[in-house]
């Protein structure tokens, strides 16, 4: 088990206008995030801004102790229409939520309201909170699942919650009721771009009972192309099969759309 260096802060504001097509607004509970998956494009963006850090990403988070209390008062100015996006840049049921509950506030907050709310996580804590999930007129949930097979991710995201996990949020998800979209993201470069993989990846999805799916490759891979490059040779040398040939993205693309349409999953990417 890491040492995470956990800071309590206050904020001055939880929503921000956003300039993603998705949402008009982001939301965050935390600045950083314990599980510091391998590929992502937080830590670059924050390099980007100037934003320096004393620890590496991943061994630090920030708790926005305020933020139901901030979220409160915003959203009497906010347009019930406006979409709201909960987990854009970290993972808002990370290890320290089930401490500090700040997310399960901020959804028990959002409940009041009919505005669109969509959340990403990779984490089976948020099975916790289905009971306020429930309560909410317009949500959307995605679960992010790069891979089925818990080698993979112990190799590319071993602070992340295992495979099982994630498959039982599904689950749970589903089996409350609720929008549940898998997020493929990033198709991993070296072990899940190729057409077994492909076939395997949608079929899994479609036993679940998954019919939607967002999926994308690797974003900002001029700056995480190398140390991804590295991490592959590390699955290589312990992976039992033999490394399949990686198809273009207009290949993956293609191969995507086949096997979505026939396990009947309607994929975006």
């Amino acid at each position: 088990m890491r040492d995470i260096h956990v800071e309590e802060i206050q904020c001055k504001t939880i929503l921000n206008k956003s300039v993603m097509p998705f949402a008009d607004y982001t939301l965050n509970a935390y600045l950083g995030c314990a599980f510091g998956c391998s590929y992502c494009y937080v830590p670059v963006m924050r390099a980007r801004r100037g934003q320096v850090d004393d620890e590496k990403w991943g061994g630090w988070v920030q708790v926005k102790m305020n933020a139901p209390d901030v979220l409160r008062r915003q959203m009497l100015r906010v347009p019930p229409e406006a979409r709201l996006s909960i987990g854009t840049a970290t993972d808002s049921w990370q290890p320290v939520e089930k401490r500090y509950e700040i997310s399960r506030r901020i959804l028990t907050e959002l409940a009041y309201y009919p505005n669109p709310v969509h959340l990403l996580t990779r984490s089976p804590l948020l099975i916790r909170d289905i009971d306020i999930l429930q309560r909410m007129e317009n949500i959307r949930i995605g679960v992010s699942l790069p891979t089925f097979d818990d080698d993979v991710r112990r190799t590319f995201e071993p602070y992340a919650p295992a495979i099982p996990g994630r498959v039982n949020l599904v689950k749970r998800l589903l089996a409350a009721g609720l929008d549940v979209r898998l997020f493929w993201s990033p198709v991993l470069y070296g072990v899940m771009d190729n057409r077994d993989a492909v076939r395997d990846y949608l079929r899994r999805a479609a036993d679940l009972g998954v019919q939607h799916l967002m999926w994308s490759t690797l974003n900002y891979a001029e700056t995480l192309w190398k140390p991804h490059l590295t991490l592959l040779n590390d699955y290589r040398k312990t992976a039992s099969d033999r490394p399949k040939t990686s198809l273009s993205r207009e290949e993956l693309a293609h191969e995507i759309k086949r096997w979505s349409a026939e396990y009947g999953i309607d994929c975006g990417g």
